[in-house]
């Protein structure tokens, strides 16, 4: 009883030091007060509602939440489009003097959510999906976060596909796509509390600078090294995602999660690691 307790406070436990490590930095550099409070409050908030996702028995059995989660997740991205967006980047949906960036809140989700339409057969409403999505993410642009979620989609496609037609004519389409994205990258340029609260903390000093460096790694380690018994694919595709949106980092201006300030990062990681975990609990629990 004692470690399912414990399970439940996975997901707070490691989305907390990234966080906590941003926090300190960004304070250190006199960021405003508002702008600090908004990631600690997300992380408070996301592990509470996490370790009641986890701990919750499921109740919904029967409803299709695959095909609800991802019209919602794509109508999400679509809006973005709609929004007046900053120089030309369309990622963003304002609600008040916050901004969401969809895409890190939802592209979780939907990787999972599309997996389980794969694993029930609809592989057509899976690839349409994906491209729809793919698109968006082109339209926006985002090359990170559209090469974080092609990446994981080709494997998971590839693995449930026999077609090699079909196969080979996604993995083609897909991977073009993530090359344009990358030949026309957006020129907006960096926050030194969001892309670049790295070299913050290297100011800060090196055992900052370490520490952030080690809490980030950590990250995606869950989904690669824990996957559950039964979801051994998708949850390193997961993990894949995130190792992939960390190092895009390096090679263009984009938001370093959790770390660097914005909420969205936050929501999207324990979207998915309360996945995870609520999944290994939940199959305990069967064993019990």
């Amino acid at each position: 009883m004692k470690k399912v307790r414990l399970l439940n406070f996975i997901p707070l436990i490691i989305a907390a030091p990234p966080v906590i490590i941003g926090v300190i930095v960004m304070y250190l550099h006199n960021v405003a007060v508002f702008t600090v409070g908004q990631n600690i409050f997300c992380l408070l908030i996301g592990g509470l509602i996490s370790s009641f996702v986890v701990s919750r028995k499921e109740k919904m059995k029967g409803i299709n939440t695959e095909s609800i989660t991802i019209f919602v997740s794509v109508i999400l991205l679509f809006l973005t489009l709609i929004n007046s967006g900053m120089e030309g980047v369309h990622r963003w949906i304002s609600l008040g003097p916050i901004k969401f960036y969809v895409a890190s809140i939802v592209l979780p989700i939907v990787i999972i959510k599309l997996s389980g339409l794969l694993v029930n057969g609809k592989q057509r409403a899976t690839i349409i999906t994906t491209i729809i999505v793919s698109l968006i993410l082109l339209r926006q642009p985002d090359a990170s976060q559209l090469t974080a979620f092609v990446i994981p989609m080709i494997i998971l496609i590839w693995n449930n596909t026999r077609n090699n037609i079909i196969r080979f004519s996604i993995v083609g389409a897909l991977l073009i796509m993530a090359v344009v994205s990358w030949v026309y990258l957006d020129a907006l340029p960096p926050v030194s509390y969001v892309e670049e609260i790295l070299s913050l903390a290297a100011n800060t000093g090196i055992i900052w600078f370490v520490l952030g460096v080690i809490s980030l790694v950590i990250l995606p380690l869950p989904f690669i090294i824990f996957p559950p018994k039964n979801s051994k694919l998708i949850s390193r595709c997961i993990g894949i995602y995130f190792i992939i949106i960390l190092i895009s980092t390096q090679f263009g201006n984009f938001p370093i999660p959790l770390m660097g300030y914005g909420i969205s990062p936050i929501i999207g990681y324990f979207i998915a690691i309360t996945w995870l975990v609520k999944d290994k609990v939940k199959k305990k629990n069967q064993i019990k």
